[in-house]
C-alpha cells in the first residue's frame, strides 16, 4: 500500500512538473515573440533571422522521468512579461539622441560663435589720402604786346618780330623776364620782370624810340601784325619807364 502511494505521488509530481514546464515554455515563447516584434519595428529586420522558441516537447520529455528517491524541490517562479520585454525606443528618439551627441561644426562660409564671445565684424580700412595735384608746368611761350601789337613769343627768342630789340629769358604763368639785345638797362640790371596786364615803357636814349610793353594773360590770341589797338590799362595805377 505504501509503494502505491509513492508511485502515485511520483506520477502526480511528474504531471505537475510537466504542466509547469509547458507553462514556462509558453511564457518564454511569448516573451521572445514580443522582443522579436519590437526589434523588427525598430530596425526593420527580417523575420527569418528572429530566434525560434524552444521545443517544448523536448523539455517535457526531459522532465517526465522523475527520480523516485529525489527530494521534491521548489518550483521556480515564472518570469513576468514586464521583466523580459526590452525597453522600446522609437527610431526618431534614437536619431535625436545621436544628433545631440555629435558636436556640430560650422560649414564653409559660416560663422560659429564660441562661448563667452561674439563674432566681430572686420573694420574697413580707411581710404588712402588723395595725393596733391602736381604743379602746373611752366609755360613755354607768352603773348607780349609791344606798342599795341601783340605776338606769341617763345621762351629764349627775340621780339618784336619786325625789330627784335628784346629777348624773352624766362616765363611763369603770370610773369616774364626780358632783357635788351646787345644792351642793358639804365639801372644796371640785366633783366626786367613783366607782370600780367601791367605796361612798362622803355625809351632808347640814342634815338628817343619808346617801347610800351605788356605781358598778356596765357591763352590770349595775338593781334595781327601792325595792329593799332591801344595797350591794356595799367591795373596797378602806375607804369614803369626805363631808359635803355
Amino acid at each position: 500500500m505504501a509503494r502505491k502511494n509513492a508511485a502515485d505521488t511520483a506520477k502526480e509530481k511528474a504531471a505537475k512538473q510537466k504542466k509547469i514546464a509547458i507553462g514556462l515554455g509558453v511564457v518564454l515563447a511569448l516573451a521572445m515573440a514580443y522582443a522579436v516584434h519590437t526589434m523588427l519595428g525598430m530596425g526593420g529586420g527580417s523575420s527569418s533571422s528572429a530566434p525560434q522558441p524552444a521545443d517544448t516537447n523536448a523539455t517535457t520529455t526531459a522532465l517526465t522521468t522523475p527520480a523516485p528517491t529525489a527530494t521534491p524541490s521548489a518550483v521556480p517562479a515564472a518570469p513576468s512579461l514586464g521583466s523580459a520585454a526590452p525597453t522600446a525606443t522609437t527610431p526618431a528618439a534614437a536619431t535625436a539622441q545621436l544628433v545631440s551627441a555629435v558636436p556640430q561644426s560650422a560649414g564653409a562660409g559660416q560663422l560659429q560663435s564660441s562661448s563667452g564671445s561674439a563674432p566681430k565684424t572686420p573694420k574697413t580700412p580707411p581710404a588712402p589720402p588723395t595725393p596733391p595735384a602736381p604743379p602746373a608746368p611752366a609755360p613755354t611761350s607768352a603773348v607780349i604786346s609791344v606798342n599795341g601789337s601783340s605776338e606769341t613769343v617763345a621762351s629764349g627768342s627775340n621780339f618784336p618780330a619786325a625789330n627784335p630789340v628784346f629777348e624773352l629769358i624766362s616765363l611763369t604763368a603770370t610773369t616774364a623776364k626780358i632783357s635788351v639785345v646787345g644792351g642793358s638797362y639804365a639801372s644796371g640790371s640785366a633783366t626786367l620782370t613783366l607782370k600780367v596786364n601791367q605796361s612798362v615803357t622803355l625809351v632808347n636814349t640814342a634815338d628817343g624810340t619808346r617801347y610800351t610793353i605788356v605781358l598778356l594773360p596765357q591763352g590770349t590770341q595775338p593781334s595781327s601784325s601792325g595792329s593799332s589797338s591801344a595797350p591794356p590799362t595799367d591795373t596797378t595805377g602806375s607804369g614803369t619807364t626805363t631808359t635803355p
